[in-house]
């Protein structure tokens, strides 16, 4: 489904703690706006980002991207006054939470024309990853806190989020991984991952594992920096 974002200029850095509250007042809109259902809204955490379920169906899915600093508005129909009340009330939000972007998918014409007035431009589809994976190509940076970006030719593609793991994945473990599981009480560390909103491709199960593959060992060696960092 084409979609859209809204970039913003952020009022504050994002903030974590802030969610509930912020899932509150969306929660709190809603039920202002007369839907005649009590609302109450759940916060689902998974790894780099939050899902916002507050239990009424219409409006969409939310999910708020801590590592990326975005807000994600998936299968919102804009029908009438409250959905349109709502879509703003969101972005406006969004900017007051740290946010530096809203995305949107859009069904229509209607719906592109109220986010391109909201400032939304339209993000290409991603096109297939042709090829195999090359590992000179494959790079590591920061995203947010303890949140990692893998890129391929200087484009986004995977972001990494540190975990527990019940054993460790297959290939050499280095020196900084170590040290990392022993500070963090011995356990085996590995990583989460997920396509990046601004990936431009699509890419195979095959070329995922590479990119994985190709970036652990520097993954290690940045988060461990981090760390250490952090700690003074």
């Amino acid at each position: 489904m084409p979609w859209m974002e809204i970039g913003l200029s952020p009022q504050t850095e994002w903030n974590d703690d802030g969610l509930e509250d912020w899932a509150l007042a969306l929660s709190a809109f809603l039920a202002e706006r007369g839907t005649g259902t009590e609302l109450s809204p759940q916060i689902r955490m998974l790894p780099g980002f939050y899902v916002v379920e507050l239990g009424k169906e219409g409006i969409g899915d939310l999910t708020l991207n801590s590592a990326e600093r975005l807000v994600i508005l998936d299968g919102l129909e804009l029908k009438g006054t409250r959905e349109f009340d709502f879509a703003r009330f969101v972005v406006r939000f969004a900017q007051q939470m740290g946010a530096v972007g809203v995305c949107v998918t859009i069904s229509n014409s209607a719906e592109k024309q109220f986010w391109k007035k909201m400032g939304g431009v339209i993000q290409p589809d991603p096109v297939r990853l042709k090829g195999t994976i090359r590992r000179e190509k494959v790079g590591i940076r920061q995203l947010a806190r303890l949140s990692l970006l893998v890129t391929y030719e200087g484009k986004p593609v995977l972001c990494l989020e540190p975990i527990t793991c019940n054993a460790h994945a297959p290939g050499l473990a280095s020196l900084a991984q170590r040290r990392l599981e022993k500070m963090y009480g011995g356990r085996p560390l590995g990583f989460a991952s997920r396509v990046a909103v601004h990936c431009p491709w699509n890419i195979s199960r095959d070329q995922w594992d590479d990119l994985l593959a190709y970036s652990r060992l520097q993954a290690f060696d940045l988060l461990e920096q981090i760390v250490h960092s952090s700690a003074f």
